[in-house]
């Protein structure tokens, strides 16, 4: 390669920059986070066991462990020579490996494991690849102007399945919503166990030999590109809250601010403390979201 064209691809180069980032409760607890670099944009939304009782990592769940070394491993190994997918796997396997090693318990069993629903933008050259497995959902402008949703997954479905039990519960007993919760809990259980199944939902896991399918999408890195990714907790704001549509989500997210759409959606929770207004499993969930846009540099 030339001088001449060393300077044309350094000219070409492009880089993510955050214009908002946010996530909600701040500390271990919390079971969503962010990893941010100059070439990649990661999200991740952890879930603990049902009723796990106990944690092996010290954290006050296994799940927020889970999302941080991920993100950390991840932002360190992190090649424009490495494929996304053969990435995922050989952290599952180092996780895998640190998790087997922390302070010892009972055995675990296959469902006691935590998992996590996991997104990310990486840019390769003039390339951006967008990668996800679960239910964190990414809002990205598209070539034409519009506004496109990335992935699918069965989670949401099953989840909205798992709420209808909830009601059926509530309507038959009138039961508060933690005793309908309980009630609810076999069907949560039997939707966890779908995870990494054929016909289920594919999401990262400690485990070494586990390859999951990623959805992937590619398109032209053009800069001035806005994207936002966030939890299912943050989307709440749309499809349990109906507070914003995609448009004025993604709107709001540039224009006022990610606390702006978060105060909203923790008032609207407030409102309704025991989900009859808008049905859910969890009364408030982890809330993580960021916006950011892809740059020249």
């Amino acid at each position: 390669m030339t001088v001449s064209n060393l300077k044309e691809r350094d000219a070409g180069r492009v880089g993510f920059r955050v214009v908002d980032r946010l996530t909600d409760p701040e500390g271990d607890a919390n079971a969503d986070w962010l990893g941010v670099a100059e070439e990649c944009v990661l999200w991740m939304d952890g879930a603990a066991p049902v009723n796990a009782g106990r944690t092996r990592s010290g954290y006050p769940s296994d799940a927020a462990w889970l999302v941080r070394r991920f993100v950390a491993h991840f932002l360190a190994s992190v090649d424009p020579a490495r494929q996304t997918r053969e990435l995922v796997s050989d952290i599952q396997a180092r996780l895998a490996a640190e998790y087997d090693a922390l302070a010892p318990t009972d055995a675990v069993g296959r469902l006691d494991l935590p998992f996590a629903c996991f997104g990310a933008a990486r840019l390769v050259d003039d390339t951006l690849e967008i990668t996800g497995a679960g239910d964190c959902v990414l809002l990205y402008e598209t070539d034409a102007g519009d506004l496109a949703c990335f992935g699918h997954s069965a989670v949401s479905s099953l989840e909205q399945q798992a709420v209808a039990t909830l009601l059926e519960v509530k309507a038959r007993t009138g039961a508060s919503h933690d005793a309908a919760l309980r009630a609810t809990v076999p069907h949560i259980l039997d939707n966890q166990a779908q995870r990494n199944r054929r016909f289920g939902y594919d999401v990262v896991e400690p485990i070494g030999d586990l390859a999951i399918e990623l959805e992937r999408v590619l398109m032209p890195a053009r800069p001035g590109r806005r994207l936002f990714a966030m939890s299912d907790g943050f989307y709440r704001a749309v499809d349990t809250y109906h507070l914003f549509s995609h448009e004025q989500l993604f709107a709001a997210a540039f224009d006022s601010g990610l606390d702006h759409i978060l105060s909203r959606l923790r008032a609207a929770e407030a409102e309704d403390p025991e989900a009859r207004a808008h049905p859910r499993l969890k009364l408030q969930d982890d809330a993580t979201a960021v916006a950011f846009v892809v740059e020249a540099r």
